[in-house]
């Protein structure tokens, strides 16, 4: 049996898994193989050569995968997001981390029997910071890594199972890298064509969306609350130049930003666009507890500095170029 060379994408129906389908489409002779718990939406499954509905647990599943593809990347995107995991801290951690132990095994399996570098791509997040201050911060990727919160804790540590698969077969191999490990850490994301569910930074996207759909938003933090952002474009610009980019990464995983409005800023800035806009405040105290947890701004110099990181969105043109509010 002569097995397809494939790229995959796990959670490939989420807010980043759809828009990356969409970029890696239009390249030529690529054969797309998505893995997701729902079948995909018909607008993206046109665009999928093969489509695989299953869970990122499912060994048997796994083992087909590995007979039938030759996978030469990994986008391993499937997770239980920050909100639902404080719900479901067992199942967080099943999926967050034996999921991502399965894919990590799955890629060591793959470039063995291609002796190949496979390209792994895991979205991190801001959660695997903890700050004292809110208004606090975060200069540099090795500071303030006191998660507060079981997604920021799973992101943590399967950043650190990335660097051992790779950095330690490495040694046993004594050649390079069997698993090219590549992470970036995101801030929230702004989407103008996916709704958001269960991410604790949604209090901005939520916004936009239910405000243009029916003028109103009830807001889940306080309007002091800040986080950093990046529009989606940006989101999957980066993914696409960091997976591409083919020197050497001497860092491996990167905060990337753009802006960093508080929750009473971003709806002023639609109040500015629409007068009709109206909002009200009804605090969660464990989503607030999260936010205030997390670091209002990062830095993302490192990522500018390896490997030519650059947004183009700042909350001006995502306003009125992206969203065009």
């Amino acid at each position: 049996m002569i097995r397809k060379s494939s790229i995959l994408i796990t959670g490939a129906g989420g807010e980043v898994g759809s828009q990356l389908i969409q970029l890696l489409s239009n390249q030529e002779n690529l054969n797309i193989v998505t893995l997701d718990l729902h079948p995909l939406e018909s607008t993206i499954s046109s665009m999928v050569s093969n489509q695989i509905t299953g869970n990122v647990l499912d060994q048997n599943l796994l083992e087909q995968i590995n007979f039938e593809f030759e996978i030469k990347e990994i986008y391993h995107l499937a997770a239980v997001l920050s909100t639902r995991a404080e719900l479901s801290p067992n199942i967080a951690h099943d999926i967050n981390i034996n999921g991502t132990m399965n894919f990590l095994e799955l890629a060591l399996k793959q470039s063995k029997s291609q002796d190949y570098n496979v390209k792994f791509f895991f979205p991190s997040s801001i959660a695997v910071y903890g700050v004292e201050n809110q208004k606090n911060k975060v200069y540099q990727e090795n500071e303030s890594q006191n998660p507060i919160t079981i997604y920021g804790a799973n992101k943590l540590y399967a950043e650190k199972l990335g660097l051992y698969y790779s950095q330690h077969y490495n040694q046993l191999s004594n050649n390079q890298n069997f698993i090219d490990f590549r992470s970036l850490r995101f801030p929230g994301l702004i989407s103008a064509s996916t709704i958001p569910s269960g991410g604790t930074s949604d209090f901005i996207p939520e916004m936009w969306h239910e405000i243009k759909k029916q003028n109103y938003y009830e807001c889940f933090v306080n309007e002091e609350s800040r986080l950093p952002f990046l529009a989606m474009p940006d989101a999957i610009s980066a993914i696409e130049k960091l997976m591409q980019y083919e020197k050497e990464l001497p860092s491996r995983i990167y905060n990337v930003t753009s802006f960093n409005p508080s929750a009473k800023e971003f709806f002023n800035f639609i109040k500015n666009k629409n007068k009709n806009a109206k909002i009200s405040y009804n605090v969660n105290p464990i989503r607030q507890k999260i936010v205030d947890s997390w670091p209002s701004d990062i830095n993302d110099n490192l990522a500018k500095k390896e490997w030519g990181w650059a947004p183009h969105y700042d909350l001006e043109k995502t306003m009125n170029e992206y969203l065009q509010y």
